[in-house]
């Protein structure tokens, strides 16, 4: 429509202002999509710049996680820092086997429960397991801590009086339920 008219204009050398009028109309047309064209190249420049970032530091990130993870376990293997995963099931499973034999051994009648020295020496197991729980927590999912620490609690009667037969019961249950106590048996 511009260009129409100016070159209309154009024809007639009197019309010169509006011919001139025109092209600085033209030109700040031009400099505003220009300026429009450059907002939208520094928007695209500034997210590449963004997945620049991100690419450069994916490997980093990367690189950092498997050398802790070859570090801890070059560590582990070469100074015997720690126990073997294996180690630790057998000796949770070796430990559960002695709370059984004491339960075992006290259960004469049927709603009996333990006095206070066989109280003492469950208490004791059970602080046994809890201390393999938290130290080597890296070696149990969460919701088999969870799962274990509840019935441990359940064990000790935390959660209301318990006979030596319900006890008995729970680590039934647990050593039927949990896989790593199967797999600890099964190597034995």
């Amino acid at each position: 429509l511009i260009e129409a008219t100016k070159e209309k204009n154009m024809k007639t050398i009197y019309e010169l202002n509006s011919v001139i009028r025109m092209s600085f109309i033209e030109a700040q047309f031009i400099k505003k999509e220009m300026m429009n064209a450059l907002v939208a190249l520094d928007e695209m420049q500034a997210s590449t710049n963004f997945n620049m970032n991100l690419a450069a530091i994916t490997p980093v990130l990367l690189l950092v996680w498997a050398v802790k993870r070859v570090s801890s376990f070059i560590v582990y293997t070469t100074f015997k820092w720690g126990k073997s995963k294996e180690e630790t099931y057998a000796s949770f499973l070796q430990i559960l086997t002695e709370i059984e034999r004491l339960l075992i051994m006290r259960n004469t009648a049927e709603n009996c429960v333990l006095d206070s020295d066989d109280l003492g020496m469950l208490m004791l197991h059970l602080h046994e397991l809890r201390t393999i729980l938290w130290y080597e927590r890296r070696r149990f999912s969460l919701n088999i801590l969870r799962s274990v620490t509840e019935d441990l609690a359940e064990l000790s009667g935390e959660r209301g009086a318990v006979s030596v037969q319900q006890q008995l019961l729970i680590v039934e249950r647990m050593s039927r339920t949990y896989r790593f106590l199967r797999m600890a048996a099964s190597r034995e």
